[in-house]
């Protein structure tokens, strides 16, 4: 986002002339950082505009709800930078006249994963995360956007298996055998189903989903070897609660532990 320019644009228009897709991911600047995202509002601006005087008149962002620190404060943001990639638009001297643009808001929940600095951070509860949809679809008040979101219940099911241990076996092998197969589609979920199979197997989705886990605590994941060290994730997570950007890999190597990396072989990690 923060390096798409006039040049990226003609590339990309020379292979299909469509809506362009962009990700700040949070909607204040605070939050952003958080999560080493980094792209100020300015730089969405700017791509918005390169987008528009390439004649594209639909953009979508794409944002996540329950972010690691985000209150309901940030939620409002999200609207509001929305609101100004509109304001862009119809602000250019040189735009076509009589055309409209359309923006669209695209929001999934934050799920929690192994191997990433925020493994330890507890998801919000379901009724958090529909609680800031609903803030945020009632922030949007112009027409020119449209609001989608990602349902809670699944984001809620992903979190569970994402951090989910050997003991998860048996919940799923009993939501199999309830009919639960294919519930990547919308009209195969039942969430419902996957709370008995949890239950029945002595299981609570909360203990997997929200809880924030001890930095002491042994990972059910980590006997598995990816190549990055554990101190290293330990190191971003507490980065991130302290706001602190981390470069990218390309620009200055943060000592992650992979070996054989070109790029930490020619700093000398």
């Amino acid at each position: 986002l923060d390096s798409f320019s006039r040049h990226l644009s003609d590339r990309v228009s020379s292979l299909r002339k469509s809506g362009l897709t962009f990700a700040p991911e949070a909607g204040t600047q605070a939050l952003r950082d958080r999560i080493n995202k980094g792209v100020t509002e300015e730089d969405l601006l700017n791509a918005a505009m390169v987008a528009f005087d390439d004649n594209r008149f639909s953009i979508k962002l794409y944002f996540m709800l329950g972010l690691p620190t985000e209150t309901m404060d940030d939620i409002p943001g999200i609207a509001e930078l929305a609101g100004k990639v509109v304001d862009v638009y119809y602000q250019r001297p040189n735009r076509v006249k009589g055309k409209s643009v359309t923006v669209t808001v695209s929001v999934a929940c934050f799920v929690p994963k192994p191997f990433t600095p925020f493994q330890w951070e507890g998801q919000d509860s379901l009724e958090e995360l529909e609680s800031k949809q609903k803030l945020l679809g009632s922030s949007i008040r112009s027409k020119k956007i449209s609001y989608k979101w990602h349902d809670a219940k699944i984001s809620r099911m992903e979190a569970v298996l994402a951090r989910g241990d050997r003991r998860l076996a048996q919940a799923l092998v009993n939501a199999y055998e309830a009919g639960q197969y294919f519930d990547g589609w919308d009209e195969h979920f039942s969430y419902s189903l996957w709370e008995n199979a949890m239950t029945d197997a002595g299981l609570y989705m909360d203990f997997y989903a929200c809880r924030d886990i001890p930095a002491d605590e042994i990972l059910p994941w980590d006997f598995i070897d990816m190549g990055v060290r554990r101190s290293y994730f330990e190191r971003e997570y507490q980065r991130a609660k302290n706001g602190q950007l981390t470069p990218n890999c390309r620009v200055k190597c943060s000592g992650c532990g992979i070996q054989g990396c070109p790029l930490s072989t020619k700093e000398g990690n």
